[in-house]
């Protein structure tokens, strides 16, 4: 009699791994999928207000290099001096603004990532917690 008490209890123990294994793999799943998707759409938003930026950027630089050129009677004087300004911001940048962009980038989406509003509290042995155990079987 007390074998088969055993035998029942090392077999729900069994399947109470299995399942506290199963449960885990998808809890991860979800969070692999939740902060990849969160990273897609934040990617796809970067690209799209990049795109209109440049764009917008791109047709006032014209514009401006167009009022400079006839302003000096040159219109190629105008292009190369709102390319030479595009040229010193760039090596500004380049200088000065990689560190804080990186930190400023890396704090931001450190806490997009890692931020768990989105997921239900639930923890990956919830399902393996809830089951019924007789604690009259034990041996």
């Amino acid at each position: 009699m007390a074998f088969e008490k055993l035998t029942n209890n090392l077999k729900g123990l069994t399947d109470n791994g299995q399942e506290y294994a199963k449960v885990t793999a998808e809890y991860y799943k979800l969070s692999l999928f939740k902060n990849g998707m969160r990273g897609l759409v934040s990617s796809a938003n970067l690209a799209l207000r990049a795109t209109f930026g440049l764009i917008a950027m791109m047709f006032f630089s014209i514009g401006l290099s167009i009022v400079i050129g006839e302003s000096l009677d040159s219109l190629s004087a105008g292009f190369f001096i709102v390319g030479g300004i595009y040229l010193v911001i760039f090596f500004l940048v380049f200088l000065f603004a990689a560190k804080p962009l990186e930190t400023m980038l890396l704090k931001k989406y450190s806490k997009l990532a890692f931020s768990d509003d989105s997921l239900p509290d639930v923890s990956p042995v919830a399902p393996v917690a809830t089951q019924n155990i007789n604690t009259d079987d034990r041996i």
